[in-house]
């Protein structure tokens, strides 16, 4: 700090500022370029209205003093270059008058000189009044003669100027002395066009639109300014013509002056010729002076640049409304593209789409972990579902002849028994007499779901010879209507021991008992137990639960049902876990009229969710 260290970039000193800490301290170096287009960026310049001459200046940053200080410097340095501009354009007259001085100041002391030594040798003094006369008329016609030489010339320097192909670095020839007014108001806006064409070619390219419409206006005026020269020229030759005629005229005259009083008229003629041009040059060379010393800049700033009293950016709202919807977005995208690579089941309309297999019914998500659902007095939402799955049974070919159906799925977990069960009190409650089966003898759960214990005989004790069917039926703690036969030990050999011509005889003793059997099978994507019972059931509902179910399983179900055919098959769509923000919306498919709350007689209507 304080001290001048050299670096690869030069010699840098850094001095701190109030409050600064002394610790190792850091710098970058950035380009002056691309600082100044970060700043155009956030520059905005905007006339206050379409027909005003006033303009809004206004700089986004994130240092306020800074902004400010770049704003007023940016118009300090227009002001500057509007200046420059015009003393540009004195400069040029002033050289140009200056060298034509010089030139007529060498002829006239020329001149002088010889009117002088003429005078000297022949001593002639006075002249007669016809020679006065003479020179007078003579004087006034050659300095006419001289206003046209110099108007001519000036025509011939803008002329050069307007054809010219590079107009870089190149500034507004004079137009002092020209007689047409109309002249130097188009030559400086063609001035001004071409300045500004400059600064848009180095920024944005020679071939950007607005580049070219430049370029357009310029060719525009340049046709109108030569053929403005072009008529002058032709006035001022046509004038010189007269002139030129008037001065022979004027000379003959001359001719019968005597010949010293002649020779004196000469150079007394060429005397004044070239003293009327050194003063009319020595005018225009003062006016010139006056308007370089007073050359002043066009524009007027009505206010200095301040900065606002708030931010104007970032908007606090605005962030954390756009952070808030972006989020949303982010995390509708993130879980549509999961759902999209994810293999089992998410929704209603995918089962359809994969299976021609009807859906008889939805089961939502229960989170409790009680497996039963319904029962005397529960009204809720679940316990509906399973009122409205028992009433699709005769749509599925049950009947009071054709009484059993099966449950099945693809593999374990997918809620079979849950079903069963659920789906066998929904019956027992209805009035009717319901025995369900514990035919999945590999992993036999429906027991533990009705609270059936002590179980000492089943069905493998049955399909063995080890026991009746009167021994193995009991009564479930859950319905006085509802019975099972439990599954009883586990075998080695469940699919041979189903295969047992027991099984029929089994089927056609509960039919003459019972009003609906209902078989609880294993998976038929593990074991072949459920095809051999669908010969002798009437019905089968398959398991398919959401999130738990692979899609590919479906897609082949059509196929599978070809070759080893499940009898009236439907599909009952378990475990819909409700998606969304509302908590009334489950998977795909429709909502609740409904719902019957425990132990409350009101009831309230919702509205179908899709």
């Amino acid at each position: 700090v304080n001290e001048w260290v050299k670096t690869p970039y030069g010699s840098l000193r850094f001095i701190p500022e109030a409050g600064t800490s002394r610790n190792p301290l850091s710098f970058s170096l950035i380009s002056p370029k691309k600082v100044a287009y970060s700043l155009v960026n956030g520059l905005d310049i905007q006339a206050a209205s379409k027909l005003s001459s006033v303009i809004n200046i206004s700089l986004k940053d994130e240092v306020p003093k800074r902004a400010e200080d770049i704003v007023n410097g940016l118009i300090a340095v227009y002001d500057d270059a509007s200046v420059k501009e015009k003393n540009n354009i004195a400069d040029t007259t002033l050289d140009f008058l200056t060298e034509r001085l010089r030139t007529v100041k060498h002829g006239l002391d020329s001149v002088d000189e010889k009117l002088k030594q003429y005078k000297a040798s022949t001593g002639s003094v006075e002249l007669s009044s016809q020679s006065d006369l003479y020179l007078q008329n003579k004087s006034d016609n050659d300095k006419k003669l001289s206003d046209i030489t110099n108007q001519l010339t000036l025509l011939a320097t803008i002329e050069n100027y307007v054809k010219a192909k590079d107009f870089t670095g190149a500034t507004l020839p004079p137009t002092n002395g020209i007689g047409d007014p109309t002249l130097p108001q188009l030559l400086g806006k063609l001035y001004d066009d071409q300045l500004k064409y400059e600064q848009m070619k180095s920024t944005m390219g020679l071939n950007h639109p607005t580049v070219l419409a430049q370029k357009e206006e310029i060719d525009r005026i340049k046709p109108s300014i030569l053929e403005n020269i072009k008529n002058q020229r032709e006035n001022l030759e046509a004038s010189e013509k007269n002139l030129s005629t008037t001065s022979g005229n004027y000379t003959a005259d001359l001719a019968s002056v005597p010949q010293k009083e002649q020779d004196i008229v000469e150079l007394t003629r060429d005397h004044n010729i070239q003293g009327s041009n050194y003063d009319f040059l020595l005018q225009k060379l003062e006016e010139a002076k006056l308007s370089r010393l007073s050359s002043i800049t066009s524009t007027r700033i009505i206010d200095k640049a301040e900065t606002s009293l708030f931010p104007v950016s970032p908007k606090k709202k605005l962030v954390y409304l756009g952070a808030f919807f972006v989020a949303f977005l982010l995390a509708v995208v993130l879980v549509t593209l999961s759902e999209m690579f994810k293999r089992t089941i998410l929704y209603r309309k995918e089962i359809e789409s994969y299976t021609s297999v009807p859906v008889v019914g939805e089961i939502v998500y229960q989170k409790s972990k009680d497996p039963l659902v319904i029962g005397d007095g529960k009204r809720t939402f679940i316990a509906e579902q399973f009122r409205n799955l028992r009433t699709t049974l005769p749509y599925i070919g049950l009947s009071a002849d054709k009484k059993k159906l099966q449950v099945t799925s693809t593999v374990s977990g997918e809620g079979k028994s849950f079903i069963v069960a659920n789906l066998g009190i929904g019956l027992a409650l209805a009035g009717k007499k319901v025995v369900v089966l514990e035919f999945d003898l590999s992993d036999p759960t429906l027991s533990d779901k009705l609270n059936v214990v002590n179980v000492n005989k089943g069905l493998t004790d049955y399909l063995t010879g080890e026991a009746d069917p009167d021994e193995i039926i009991q009564r479930t703690p859950v319905n006085e209507n509802l019975f099972i036969m439990p599954a009883g030990w586990l075998p080695e050999n469940p699919s041979e021991l189903i295969m047992s011509s027991k099984v029929p005889e089994l089927l056609n003793y509960l039919s003459d008992i019972f009003d609906y059997i209902i078989i609880d099978t294993a998976p038929v994507g593990l074991l072949s137990d459920a095809y051999v019972l669908s010969n002798y059931c009437d019905a089968t509902l398959y398991v398919v639960r959401h999130k738990h179910t692979r899609k590919a399983s479906i897609q082949r179900l059509d196929a599978n049902n070809k070759i080893n055919e499940l009898k009236n098959m439907a599909i009952v769509f378990n475990g819909v876990r409700s998606r969304g923000f509302g908590k009334n919306g489950y998977g795909y498919g429709y909502g609740y009229g409904y719902i019957h709350k425990e132990k409350k007689k009101k009831r309230r209507k919702n509205q179908a969710i899709y």
